[in-house]
């Protein structure tokens, strides 16, 4: 390792540690290998120097936020840890969403790719919902027109599925029947309310569809702490994490 990626580290380091927030925060960068294998005798003090803040790191990251009664895995056309996830999003975002029209939100669309990695059975620590939401994305809700919302579930159908929460749909031959919306049939004259990441919001996954959206509102949860916080409360009330298939998406193979 050269001094010039070793100075890189360092300051990365210490902006970390004096950080007014004095919290941990993961953000995506380039990662040079640092480690008494690869730095050189001659830089031990180095090595020395860092390793309070990366044992206060692993120290963070092996926190136990809850238990969980199995595995939670991810797939298609839906999952334990996309039901999971879809919906204790939508439950955050309906608690804390302040609508101007008094409308609140009305289901959850996810992306199956954005989540990294399945929550272990047994302890679950922080660092495992690091590893499985790495990203910064945050929950932001979209206002949609009846007919561009079917096409969003068509289009969700044509992937095989999609974490979803708060609606329930079959598909058929590549394409969406029977969408219930909060229990009732989708209506394509009515507006509704769509809980769902910034990249997905962005066009992200090929969510193309969600850049037409009449209104756009930002809500200042990132979806990792969301993750977190119920995790938490989770575990401090004691509650066993359980999530399974519920026949929210039923795919008819034909």
């Amino acid at each position: 390792m050269n001094f010039l990626r070793m100075g890189l580290a360092l300051l990365s380091f210490f902006l970390l540690a004096c950080s007014p927030a004095s919290q941990i925060s993961l953000r995506e960068s380039t990662v040079y290998p640092m480690n008494d294998s690869t730095v050189a005798e001659t830089d031990s003090f180095t090595i020395q120097l860092i390793r309070p803040y990366s044992d206060q790191l692993r120290s963070s990251m092996g926190v136990v936020l809850a238990r969980s009664s199995g595995s939670l895995e991810k797939g298609l056309p839906e999952s334990p840890l996309g039901n999971f996830v879809s919906d204790l999003c939508l439950l955050r975002g309906k608690l804390e969403y302040n609508p101007s029209d008094g409308k609140n939100i009305d289901f959850a669309v996810f992306n199956n790719g954005g989540l990294r990695k399945s929550l272990p059975a047994g302890e679950i620590t922080k660092g495992d919902v690091f590893e499985l939401m790495p990203f910064e994305n945050e929950l932001v809700i979209l206002t949609m027109n009846g007919a561009d919302v079917e096409k969003i579930f068509n289009f969700i159908a044509s992937k095989g599925g999609a974490p979803v929460s708060g609606t329930r749909f079959t598909i058929s031959n590549g394409r969406a029947e029977h969408i219930l919306i909060d229990n009732k049939a989708l209506d394509e004259s009515r507006e509704y309310k769509i809980l769902t990441s910034d990249y997905l919001a962005n066009g992200g996954d090929q969510f193309n569809l969600f850049t037409k959206a009449i209104r756009r509102e930002s809500t200042g949860i990132k979806i990792r702490d969301a993750i977190i916080q119920h995790l938490y409360i989770m575990g401090r009330t004691e509650q066993i994490v359980h999530a399974e298939r519920d026949g929210r998406i039923i795919k008819n193979d034909q």
